[in-house]
C-alpha cells in the first residue's frame, strides 16, 4: 500500500468512526475546490473558513500575532515560572528549618523532593486524557488554583508523612501544565514561531528561579511567631491562586473562542496555523492514535531525552544543599543560587533565538547546550573541596541543561500531529521526565553529603546521553523527510498541489503526522 493509499484509508476510518463537523462553505467564491469540509477539531466552523478562505492577509495577520503575544504568551510565561516557583519551595525551604521542623532524616527528604513526581506520574495520563476531553484553558485554570491552594496547606506540616502527602498531591495538579501549554502552544503558533515561543516561557525557569531568590531572601528577614519557611508556602499560594484566577478569566481555550479577537480575526488565527498540519484541538479519542504513539520510535527517543534530562534536573533539588556545602551560610546559599537561576534563563534565551536563526538545527542546539553542564560537573567534582568558588561556578555552568527540555517541548509541538497522538506522545514523554525526576534525587545519597559526588556523575552521565539521544532523533526526522520527499518524485504539479490541499485539510481532521504526506519533521 502507497502513501497517499494509506492517507485515503486512514481518513475513510476516522469519517466513518468519529463524529465530525460538516461544514458547508462559500468556496465558490474564494476558488476553493471542495465544496464540504469535515472538520473534527475544536475551531470548528471558525477552521472551516480558516481553509475556504485561503492564505491570510499579512497585516492582518501581524495584528493577531501581536495581540496573541499580548493575551497568550504573557499567562504561559508567569504560571510557568510559578509552577518552578512553587514545586521547587522544598529547595529553597531546606535551609530555613523545614527539614527539622518535619524531623527528617537520612533519604526522607531526598524521597519528600522524589514523591512530588509520583504524584505527577500517576497524575500524567489520565490528566492529559482529561485535557483533550474538556476546554483546555479552564481545566488548566482550575488545576493551577487546585495546586495553589495545596502549597498553602505545606505550610501546616510538621512531619515526613504530611510533607510527603501534600507534595504527592501538588505534583498530581501540576503534572499537565506543561503538556497543557505544549499543546496551547501549537494551537496559536506557526511553526516558524513555536520555537522562539516556548522559548520565552520555559525561560522564566530561570527568571522566576531567580525572583525566588529574592523572594525567599526577603521573607528570610521576616521576624515573627512564624517560621520562615511556613511564610515560604503561605506567601508564594496565596499569589498563585490570584494567578490562577485570571487564568481562568483571560485565557481562551481556543481562537473561536477568543472574546479579544473579532470575527474576522478568529479566522486568520485559524489561518496563521493552517500549514502546522496539527490543526488546533480535536476531543474525539482515536484508538489506533495510541497505538501508533506507542510504536513509534521518534517518540520514544523524546521519552529517553525527556528522563535523561530530568535526571540532571532532579539533582538540582540538591542544589543549595550542594552550595552550602561549599561553606556559604543559609542566606548566602540563597544569593549564591540566583545566578544559576538567571542563568538558566540566558541559555534559554539564546537557545530560542539560535532555532530561530538557523530552524533547521534545533536538535544541534540542544546538543550544544549539554556542553556547559558537561564542564560544570567535572568542575564540581574534581576540584579540591577549599575551592569553593570554582565550583560555585561549575554548579553555575549546569544552567544549560534547560535549553535542551526547551527544544524538547518544541519538538513535541511541532512534530506530533493528531490529538490522541498528541496527547499520548505528551504523556509519554512527562511520565519520563517523572521517573528521571525520582531518580534524580535518589543519586545524591546522605552519607556521600557534603559532595555528593555519586549524585554529580548521574548528572553527566545523563548530559552526554542527552546529546546521543538527541542525534539519533534528528538522523530519523531527516531519514523520514528523506523518504517522503522521494515519495513525490515523478508526480505532477497537479497532483501535487491536490495532495496539499488533502495535507490542510487533513491538519483539521486529527490525521496523525504519519499518514499526512506533506508533513515534514522539524529537526
Amino acid at each position: 500500500m502507497g502513501a497517499q493509499d494509506e492517507i485515503s484509508a486512514s481518513n475513510e476510518v476516522q469519517v466513518t468512526s468519529n463524529e465530525k463537523i460538516a461544514v458547508v462553505t462559500e468556496s465558490d467564491e474564494v476558488g476553493f475546490d471542495k465544496s464540504e469540509l469535515h472538520i473534527d477539531d475544536e475551531a470548528g466552523e471558525i477552521a472551516a473558513q480558516a481553509l475556504a478562505s485561503g492564505p491570510a492577509d499579512a497585516e492582518v495577520s501581524r495584528k493577531v500575532l501581536r495581540k496573541i503575544d499580548l493575551y497568550i504568551l504573557p499567562f504561559l510565561c508567569i504560571t510557568y515560572g510559578l509552577q518552578f516557583l512553587d514545586k521547587t519551595t522544598l529547595g529553597y525551604s531546606s535551609v530555613f528549618g523545614i527539614i527539622p521542623d518535619n524531623h527528617l532524616k537520612g533519604q526522607d527528604y531526598a524521597w519528600a523532593s522524589s514523591i512530588f513526581y509520583f504524584g505527577y506520574m500517576m497524575a500524567e495520563y489520565p490528566g492529559v486524557a482529561l485535557m483533550q476531553r474538556f476546554p483546555i484553558a479552564k481545566f488548566l485554570g482550575i488545576n493551577i488554583i487546585i495546586w495553589a491552594s495545596i502549597l498553602m496547606i505545606t505550610a501546616t506540616c510538621s512531619s515526613f508523612a504530611g510533607l510527603a502527602t501534600v507534595r504527592f498531591l501538588l505534583g498530581m495538579f501540576e503534572a499537565t501544565i506543561s503538556p497543557g501549554f505544549v499543546a496551547i502552544t501549537g494551537i496559536w503558533w506557526t511553526r516558524q514561531e513555536q520555537a522562539s515561543r516556548s522559548a520565552i516561557w520555559v525561560s522564566f525557569l530561570g527568571f522566576f528561579g531567580t525572583i525566588g531568590g529574592l523572594i525567599t531572601f526577603g521573607i528570610g528577614h521576616i521576624e515573627g511567631s512564624l517560621a520562615t519557611w511556613k511564610l515560604i508556602f503561605l506567601i508564594l499560594g496565596a499569589f498563585t491562586i490570584f494567578w490562577g484566577v485570571l487564568f481562568l478569566l483571560v485565557v481562551p481555550d481556543n481562537p473561536a473562542t477568543a472574546r479579544w479577537l473579532t470575527q474576522e480575526e478568529r479566522v486568520v488565527a485559524v489561518q496563521r496555523v493552517v500549514e502546522n498540519k496539527t490543526g488546533t484541538k480535536s476531543t474525539t479519542f482515536v484508538k489506533a492514535q495510541v497505538l501508533e504513539a506507542l510504536t513509534d520510535p521518534k517518540i520514544l527517543l523524546l521519552g529517553l531525552i525527556s528522563f535523561v534530562n530530568a535526571v540532571a534536573s532532579g539533582g538540582l533539588s540538591f542544589g543549595s544543599i550542594i552550595i552550602r556545602g561549599f561553606g556559604f551560610t543559609p542566606l548566602e546559599t540563597t544569593l549564591m543560587n540566583m545566578p544559576l537561576s538567571f542563568l538558566q534563563a540566558v541559555f534559554t534565551l539564546m537557545g530560542g533565538y539560535a532555532q530561530h536563526k538557523f530552524p533547521n538545527a534545533r536538535l544541534i542546539v540542544g546538543s550544544v547546550a549539554m556542553i556547559p553542564p558537561i564542564i560544570g560537573t567535572v568542575l564540581i567534582n574534581q576540584l579540591d573541596t577549599h575551592n569553593k568558588w570554582g565550583r560555585l561556578v561549575g554548579v553555575w555552568l549546569l544552567a544549560g541543561y534547560p535549553t535542551g527540555f526547551m527544544v524538547l517541548l518544541g519538538l513535541l509541538a511541532t512534530n506530533v500531529a493528531g490529538s490522541t497522538k498528541k496527547s499520548m506522545a505528551s504523556a509519554m514523554v512527562f511520565v519520563m521526565y517523572c521517573v528521571g525526576q525520582i531518580v534524580g534525587p535518589q543519586c545524591f545519597k546522605a552519607k556521600q553529603a557534603p559532595a555528593y559526588h555519586g549524585g554529580i556523575v548521574a548528572m553527566l552521565i545523563g548530559f552526554i546521553l542527552n546529546i546521543v539521544f538527541n542525534l539519533t532523533l534528528r538522523f530519523l526526522y531527516q531519514h523520514e523527510n528523506r523518504k517522503r520527499d522521494k515519495a513525490l518524485e515523478g508526480k505532477t504539479q497537479e497532483e501535487i498541489e491536490a495532495l496539499k490541499d488533502e495535507s490542510r485539510l487533513q491538519g483539521f481532521d486529527n490525521v496523525t503526522d504519519k499518514y499526512n504526506v506533506f508533513f515534514r519533521y522539524s529537526i
